[in-house]
């Protein structure tokens, strides 16, 4: 059963009319499905409320003007003549019920009033939960996205940088993506194709101006998140859903009527910065026709976007998931890494390496603070950039100073690994609502008795990782005479 099967039964399961088996599967869906329960919650609080403000009515005329503009409603949602049949059925069921009468009656008395009619779900007809249901089932779709990236980030240039993607994603062979970016510095655009395999657990990325491939083995985790990181709409849905967000009713878009939802909450992105976020949705088919974002992550990054174009159950091979290398394409300096787990321990050694490396610990563990922080290991002239230095000095040749680069790239980005865990790490905790602080404002590299990261781990309990990064597990109590003891 899909969300719209199991809210076309809600209210009928209310007054107790479904069959064993109609109960049975609406029971079912309502234990794995977050925005349902939500909804059947909604309606109990709805049914309550109006069965005792529609006393009066229930006994008039209105009775069956009522029931006869539900089933108009309804029918309109109905997808066929077979299934208008069942609207009329429910109208017999729901007729059978003097409690169910009376709450439709003033159902429609708040609607004359100045509401809209409450029996869609959504002020304008198409519930953002019937949405992602839709697309959920849909096998293979595509869709275009401009960008605009500018930020404080390490080798992002100074006016930002400007992207268009093409996207393919389909649920048996994966994700592909198409990227040409611009870079006022170079004067040229650079491009890029990405695979994500989900049957091989690997990400392959080709970059054609370059004449370079990589291939990154990752875990399930991780394949995941990368997943969340390039604009799966399904993943973007849900998150909607789990976020404080707002119907902003009916408008036209490129000649077709649309209906729009909106998000400001920052938990969208992880509680990281400022969001806006906007979906429109084809009234016809239900269906997202444009995404529209705008998201800063405190002052070091800030993208803006839309994603359009999209096309809905294309046919796809496995061929087109199949990623040809040409033969004069040589391995980039990240080729057959993978990605670490995000796990405590990592986020540990993420921290260490900081402490090492540049003798402090990052101001904030968001990923666009982690990009910064290699500067500090620069300036604290550390071995592996004097190194760089002296390689390609000793080059004599354009070949050789490229293979002692990539040498060299291919160090710092096994060297830098940690504090991708780290951010992602820490990133897991905010998204899984775990209540972390970080403090690394304020505690310094040894400080054994300062509270550094932590975490909720189960009621009334607590990890906690102090400045000379050993871990404990403290109770409510322990962890606010900790916090209390911070320097302030």
């Amino acid at each position: 059963m899909n969300c719209a099967e199991c809210r076309e039964l809600l209210v009928v399961g209310l007054e107790g009319l479904l069959d064993d088996t109609q109960k049975q599967a609406v029971v079912d869906h309502l234990k794995t499905c977050k925005a349902c329960r939500a909804e059947f919650k909604g309606l109990q609080t709805l049914r309550q409320r109006l069965v005792g403000n529609g006393k009066a009515l229930a006994q008039s005329s209105l009775e069956d003007e009522v029931m006869n503009r539900i089933i108009r409603e309804q029918n309109v949602r109905l997808k066929s003549a077979a299934q208008a049949g069942v609207g009329l059925h429910l109208r017999r069921l729901i007729m059978k019920s003097s409690a169910t009468k009376m709450a439709v009656a003033a159902a429609v008395v708040l609607a004359a009033i100045g509401g809209t009619f409450l029996w869609t779900g959504t002020k304008s007809g198409v519930a953002l939960a019937d949405v992602l249901a839709k697309v959920e089932q849909i096998q293979a779709f595509m869709y275009k996205a401009t960008m605009h990236v500018k930020g404080s980030t390490p080798g992002m240039p100074p006016g930002g940088m400007d992207m268009e993607m093409t996207m393919l994603i389909a649920n048996e062979y994966g994700m592909k993506m198409e990227m040409s970016s611009s870079d006022p510095r170079l004067g040229q655009a650079m491009t890029q194709q990405m695979y994500m395999l989900p049957q091989q657990r690997t990400i392959m990325v080709l970059m054609p101006s370059m004449k370079k491939y990589m291939r990154m083995e990752v875990d399930d985790e991780m394949f995941e998140k990368k997943r969340k990181e390039n604009n799966d709409p399904r993943l973007m849905l849900k998150k909607i859903l789990e976020c404080q967000y707002t119907d902003l009713g009916k408008t036209t878009l490129d000649g077709i009527e649309v209906q729009g939802f909106q998000t400001t909450d920052p938990a969208y992105a992880g509680g990281m910065g400022d969001v806006d976020v906007k979906v429109w949705v084809n009234m016809k088919t239900e269906l997202p026709v444009r995404v529209d974002m705008k998201i800063k992550m405190n002052e070091q990054m800030e993208m803006e976007g839309t994603l359009h174009d999209f096309q809905w159950d294309v046919p796809v091979s496995a061929a087109e998931f199949d990623p040809v290398i040409p033969a004069d394409f040589t391995a980039g300096p990240g080729d057959g890494m993978k990605m670490p787990a995000m796990t405590e321990g990592t986020a540990i050694g993420g921290l260490k390496l900081c402490a090492e490396s540049a003798g402090k610990y990052p101001e904030g563990l968001d990923l666009m603070t982690l990009m910064q922080m290699p500067q500090s290991f620069k300036d604290s002239q550390t071995q592996a950039a004097q190194q760089i230095g002296k390689d390609l000095a000793e080059a004599k040749t354009a070949e050789k100073r490229t293979k002692k680069m990539d040498e060299q790239v291919k160090k710092m980005i096994d060297a830098m690994m940690p504090l991708q865990s780290l951010g992602g790490f820490y990133m897991t905790l905010v998204q899984e609502k775990k209540e972390p602080a970080y403090y690394g404002r304020v505690v310094k590299p040894g400080d054994a008795a300062q509270v550094l990261l932590r975490w909720k781990t189960a009621e009334n309990e607590y990890r906690v990782i102090f400045g000379d990064l050993h871990a404990i597990t403290v109770d409510a109590d322990t962890l606010a005479k900790l916090e209390a003891a911070l320097p302030k």
